[in-house]
């Protein structure tokens, strides 16, 4: 298992000991979130776009593993297949290794194939990984090994297949807190996990109220797609607010039926 600290940074970057060069420089293209609404059985595909800005050929190696954040800030890249919810076995890409010219792009199509079961319910996922393979072919043709540090580029990009309307909307709000920043304005953050079945991209807001029900402040905020079993960590900026107990209630709209309001009682 891969452990990476980020909160929703896609790509990621990490420092390797190479022979020869620096890694390559590669850019993945296509959205790094690719998801689709399926039956059972359904079969379908979808491309992954690198592109290559240097002078040079640039080399990508393609692989997949599994996929889970949480709120707080820590992302886990896991054995494909391994998780409870992971799509990765469904998902085949064409190669595992392309060669980009110097500038200019290519395409890399991967297939899902939906196994036909009616136990499939909600959303299943995981990541196809494009990363910048160093470049080796210098210091070996000269028969100079050398080492240097470089950052490898790895791009994560987020297979979701969704089945159907099926799965819950569940979402759990956790860990409230209410703080001043350095500047005085009043803050609260929550923790945002999705305890269902489906992946939804929440809307969050939060309304402050005073000892007399009279509104203080307000904040909104859109979030990204939430996969059940992950959490996130929102924050709020409510401006400025004197000192006192308030009344904050806090909304997620899952793309449910209803939205969920829970209070809070904070002072600031």
């Amino acid at each position: 298992m891969h452990r990476f600290l980020f909160r929703f940074l896609l790509p990621v970057t990490s420092l390797g000991i190479f022979a020869g060069s620096l890694s390559a420089q590669i850019a993945v293209l296509s959205s790094t979130v690719e998801e689709r609404t399926v039956a059972p059985g359904d079969h379908y595909e979808g491309t992954i776009v690198v592109s290559n800005a240097t002078d040079k050929a640039q080399t990508a190696r393609i692989y997949q593993t599994d996929y889970r954040f949480a709120s707080n800030g820590t992302s886990n890249f896991d054995e494909p297949g391994t998780t409870p919810r992971s799509n990765a076995r469904w998902i085949t890409p064409q190669t595992t290794r392309v060669v980009i010219a110097p500038h200019s792009q290519a395409t890399v199509p991967y297939s899902v194939v939906v196994p036909a079961s009616d136990s499939l319910r909600g959303t299943y996922w995981s990541a196809v990984m494009v990363e910048g393979a160093p470049d080796q072919g210098t210091a070996a043709a000269a028969n100079r090994p050398s080492v240097q540090l470089g950052a490898v580029m790895r791009y994560a990009i987020q297979v979701a297949t969704h089945i159907g309307s099926t799965g819950s909307h569940t979402v759990k709000l956790m860990n409230a807190a209410a703080t001043h920043s350095t500047d005085g304005n009043a803050q609260l953050d929550v923790d945002v996990q999705n305890a269902g079945e489906r992946g939804y991209r929440p809307v969050l807001w939060i309304e402050v109220y005073d000892g007399a029900g009279a509104l203080k402040a307000k904040a909104r905020q859109s979030r990204g797609l939430l996969y059940p079993g992950t959490s996130l960590h929102q924050h709020f900026d409510l401006g400025k607010l004197d000192a006192g107990t308030y009344r904050a209630v806090v909304f997620a709209d899952t793309g449910d039926e209803s939205v969920i309001a829970t209070p809070y009682t904070v002072k600031f």
